[in-house]
């Protein structure tokens, strides 16, 4: 079957081992292309340099003596070794020449046209051979008659040693991408090995399930780094792992509860064939369908929350409206003795300042009213709600809602525990009576929603306090 276009790895896909030795070996083999050339190309100019040096040299020597001589001296001028050039020779102006020292192949060449007297040029010819031939010209006044002395040097054996030398330096260019490909691959393989120990362990503790952690390299460096946070992020799964079957293993036992209530009496009435009466609906089954119902909805909101966090409306909040009509509220259940007649007897104290924030009226409501009812369901005698604006640090205001009751308090241990979902510090309480274990949950879901906090304290008069902190907008006075 033939690989198609899409079978075949692309650069991006690539493994990082891979692509690194392949952009490592590609550079060094760039570089050292690259360098032979520039090299080449130095050697080359710096040769040319000298060869042009020396024949400037030799023609201003051989003018020098021709002037002082004159021309009958122009064989002898001419007739001393070579000595790195290829052609010494005086030339007369109308081209013929007076004496000449040339190596072979260059007898033929034809005189240059003549520099003024004293000037000096150089020039790039080509050989009979096909050779090239710097010529360095020089021009020589003889009273009145401008002769020429010219000095020539073959650089085709200067750049033949200089290609050679290119060409051998880059048949290296090869090996050492190899050495580079090797190394780079060895070194990789190296480097990544702690990696791939991460990787591997993340395998086998994503299989096995068990709370174990990957190992983290001596070297404090990027890899460790990475090891450090696969190690935070896997405590936080084990966490949220953990509170999830806790989680489910909670609300299982809570709804079994009423499920149990309700499949009993239904069960009991089809067996005797006795209807269920109305006291008995009234007094047990639907106080358990309604504990249920509030049940079910308190898990759906902080499911909402796990998922995508929860979703607030973006309203202007009076909360001491809020205080207020919670407080009127209990202070009414007080007064009727509430269906259950937990609240029969109860004194409500309340005090609150004016503040406002921008925020979920709804949500903020389900806070005091969550805080509220857990004060009532602990309380022996009294409740104290209270609402006040903090002004005193460096940033925004800050409403202050307290909750007293004067019930047994929230035992210091306990005190973060007890925000947590299904946290019951009573375990002997009746079910029915106690809640289920959320509302405190949802108090501090919906106030780190809106960038406050909640804890709990003592009551000043002994029972337990619990406070929320939101930040809220600074209220002008208006002297009221």
């Amino acid at each position: 079957m033939p690989l198609t276009r899409e079978a075949l790895p692309t650069p991006r896909r690539w493994p990082i081992r891979v692509a690194t030795t392949v952009i490592a070996t590609a550079i060094v083999m760039l570089v050292l292309a690259v360098a032979a050339g520039g090299a080449w190309l130095l050697l080359r100019s710096a040769v040319h340099d000298a060869i042009d040096s020396t024949g400037r040299d030799r023609a201003v020597d051989v003018a020098t003596r021709l002037a002082a001589a004159g021309p009958q001296a122009s064989l002898e001028l001419v007739s001393e070794p070579l000595s790195g050039v290829d052609l010494v020779r005086i030339v007369a102006p109308d081209g013929r020449i007076l004496a000449g020292q040339v190596t072979r192949g260059l007898e033929t060449l034809p005189a240059l046209p003549a520099p003024g007297p004293g000037e000096i040029l150089r020039r790039q010819v080509d050989a009979p051979d096909g050779s090239d031939l710097r010529v360095t010209s020089v021009g020589v006044d003889m009273r009145g008659v401008l002769l020429a002395v010219e000095v020539g040097t073959d650089t085709d054996r200067y750049d033949t040693v200089l290609a050679a030398g290119a060409v051998l330096f880059l048949s290296f260019v090869p090996v050492a991408g190899l050495a580079t490909a090797g190394f780079v691959h060895y070194a990789m393989g190296r480097v990544l090995r702690p990696v791939e120990s991460i990787r591997s362990r993340v395998a086998e503790i994503s299989a096995s399930g068990r709370g174990e952690r990957v190992p983290v390299p001596e070297a404090e460096d990027e890899i460790a780094r990475l090891a450090r946070t696969m190690n935070a992020m896997l405590a936080r799964l084990d966490a949220a792992r953990t509170a999830q079957v806790a989680f489910v293993g909670d609300a299982s036992h809570e709804l079994r509860s009423p499920l149990s209530t309700l499949s009993t009496m239904l069960e009991l009435s089809s067996t005797s064939g006795t209807p269920v009466d109305v006291e008995t609906v009234d007094e047990l089954l639907l106080p358990e369908v309604e504990r249920m119902r509030t049940m079910v909805e308190d898990l759906l909101l902080l499911a909402k929350s796990d998922e995508r966090g929860r979703p607030l409306r973006r309203d202007d909040v009076d909360l001491d409206d809020l205080v207020l009509s919670e407080a009127a509220r209990l202070r009414g259940l007080a007064a009727s003795g509430d269906a259950s007649g937990d609240a029969g007897g109860l004194e409500v104290s309340v005090s609150v300042e004016p503040a406002r924030l921008v925020g979920d009226p709804d949500a903020l409501q389900r806070v005091v009213r969550n805080l509220v009812d857990n004060a009532r369901r602990h309380a022996r005698a009294r409740v104290a709600l209270s609402l006040t604006v903090d002004r005193s640090g460096a940033g925004s205001p800050r409403a202050v809602i307290t909750v007293d009751d004067d019930g047994e308090g929230v035992p210091p241990d306990q005190r973060e525990s007890v925000f947590d979902r299904f946290a019951r510090l009573d375990a002997d309480r009746a079910r029915g009576s106690g809640g289920s274990g959320l509302g405190l949950a949802i108090v501090s879901e919906i106030t780190r929603t809106h960038g406050g906090a909640v804890r709990a304290e003592d009551a000043p008069g002994g029972g337990a306090r619990f406070v929320v902190e939101l930040p809220v907008e600074a209220l002008e006075d208006t002297g009221d």
